[in-house]
């Protein structure tokens, strides 16, 4: 029996594969832009504690893609992560 496709797979292995992280709180990027979403589970980042929001994760290193724990833990070995100090 094939083993399901896990939904939070919907391609990022284009852009995240093999990609180094820093394990950091969440700030916004710029005055107009106050959350952003994990790049597979869409669990939303942001600076405030709001409802349903989280504060921490891990960030590339150009801080465009953000991955919450759970899906860090359950993806690094699968897209070869790494993790730098920030």
């Amino acid at each position: 029996m094939e083993k399901e496709q896990d939904w939070r797979l919907t391609g990022q292995e284009r852009y995240l594969k093999g990609k180094t992280f820093v394990k950091k709180r969440y700030t916004t990027p710029s005055p107009g832009w106050d959350h952003d979403h994990c790049a597979f589970c869409w669990t939303k980042f942001m600076e405030s504690e709001q409802p349903d929001t989280i504060q921490e994760g891990y960030a590339t290193e150009d801080n465009k893609h953000w991955v919450c724990p759970r899906c860090f833990a359950d993806f690094q070995a699968e897209f070869l992560w790494t993790i730098k100090d920030e």
